[in-house]
């Protein structure tokens, strides 16, 4: 503490003779900064004994710096307006409004609920870096443990114990198909799905709806690349809202047959990871959660409510 006082002093010092050295005198600086004029001489004859040189002529007209005064004070001049933008990055910094997110997701981030996630938080913390990271489940959460991400966009059942997490929203599994295809059950035509999907969950909804078990195919390529394969007449896909929300391939979708079935989007965090963009991302998240646009002829995704959330 001591020391931190010594540091505000030494401060405050420098600033009363920068002062002196704007008015040209100790009266008309001492007005300034409302305090007695024979204080602020006391504090800058202090300095001036602690440097050992003399920074101004005193004259009952007033006080002029001298020439190493005036060297002296123009670096201090400088080395404070340093400080003073240090003090606001470190600030900014605090508040997320600089840094970096790290953020994992497995299903498309450019459409619907994801994407105006993306863009609110954006608009919320300009000046962070924003870095995404696509993959499975079971890798993003790796990358999570090992402090390589902040934050991961999975499936509320692929989060394990241990992660603070907030469930966003829910959307529904749709059936991909050709578009010559009749809209009806999974029928015979294998299902696709793409390197990073969760195949087991999809197999579940899959034989759950009477579908073959060993009829699931994993392509290793990304979403757009298994659905334009169904546009090919390669067989089914079983993907959430999201996927169809984002390809550009010519596939039919309608929803899955049987009982209903959601992906539950969830955030998921290491609780103890000080990482202020993330905290900032989190409470955008618990502001409001994003809801995404209808899908054309389709289902709407539902917001979840985020009562049950972590804290």
């Amino acid at each position: 503490m001591r020391r931190e006082a010594t540091a505000a002093q030494d401060i405050a010092a420098l600033r009363s003779a920068l002062m002196v050295r704007e008015h040209l005198g100790f009266r008309r600086a001492s007005e300034v900064l409302g305090v007695n004029p024979s204080v602020l001489s006391r504090r800058v004859l202090a300095l001036e004994d602690a440097l050992g040189v003399s920074l101004f002529q005193r004259s009952p007209g007033g006080a002029r710096p001298t020439g190493a005064g005036e060297r002296f004070l123009s670096e201090v001049e400088r080395a404070l307006e340093l400080l003073a933008r240090a003090a606001v990055r470190a600030g900014a910094a605090g508040r997320g409004e600089v840094g970096r997110l790290r953020l994992g997701h497995v299903w498309p981030v450019t459409a619907g609920p994801a994407e105006t996630l993306l863009r609110a938080y954006r608009r919320s913390a300009e000046s962070v870096e924003l870095e995404l990271r696509a993959g499975s489940a079971a890798e993003l959460v790796a990358a999570l443990l090992d402090r390589e991400l902040d934050a991961v966009l999975i499936d509320a059942d692929d989060a394990p114990p241990g992660l603070d997490r907030l469930t966003l929203w829910a959307e529904p599994w749709l059936v991909a198909r050709p578009l010559e295809s009749p809209e009806d059950a999974l029928g015979a035509a294998p299902v696709l799905c793409a390197a990073g999907d969760d195949w087991g969950r999809i197999r579940r909804l899959v034989t759950e709806r009477g579908g073959a078990r060993a009829g699931v195919r994993v392509q290793m390529t990304s979403h757009d690349g298994v659905l334009s394969l169904v546009a090919a007449g390669a067989g089914h896909a079983v993907v959430p809202q999201s996927v169809a929300q984002s390809t550009r391939a010519a596939v039919a979708f309608s929803p899955l047959p049987g009982p209903a079935a959601s992906l539950r989007l969830t955030a998921a965090w290491l609780g103890d990871h000080d990482n202020p963009a993330l905290r900032r991302f989190v409470s955008l998240l618990r502001a409001s959660p994003p809801v995404a646009n209808p899908l054309g002829g389709g289902a709407t995704v539902q917001p979840l409510r985020a009562a049950g959330a972590s804290r």
